[in-house]
């Protein structure tokens, strides 16, 4: 397993790396956590070719109708847009695993 953030957490076949895990022969959605537009970066990051928000835009369906959950798809945009220019990503297509470390691949202190 791997943890993205708190409460996120990427299951893949041991000694497989996520995103050799399909080769793209399988499109793969990334179901469960998604709650604002850096996780959407991640899960991209990661492999995912499509992300599913469900809960969100059930909060936003609750709170405002159909506008909360127009406003809920908007703030996810305007928020991935953001971490892709901060991360140097023109389109999507530019975003690769490279732009993201897992517990595993941070340096760690010697001392």
């Amino acid at each position: 397993m791997q943890m993205l953030r708190r409460g996120i957490t990427v299951k893949t076949s041991y000694g497989v790396k996520p995103e050799m895990s399909f080769k793209g022969k399988v499109p793969v959605l990334f179901d469960g956590g998604i709650r604002r537009g850096t996780d959407v970066f991640k899960a991209l990051a990661l492999g995912a070719q499509s992300v599913l928000i469900g809960r969100p835009a059930v909060y936003g369906l609750a709170a405002k109708g159909e506008y909360g959950v127009k406003r809920v798809i908007e703030m996810l945009r305007d928020e991935l847009e953001l971490t892709m220019a901060l991360s140097g990503c023109p389109t999507l297509n530019h975003i690769s695993r490279k732009h993201v470390r897992t517990k595993h691949e941070r340096p760690r202190s010697m001392l």
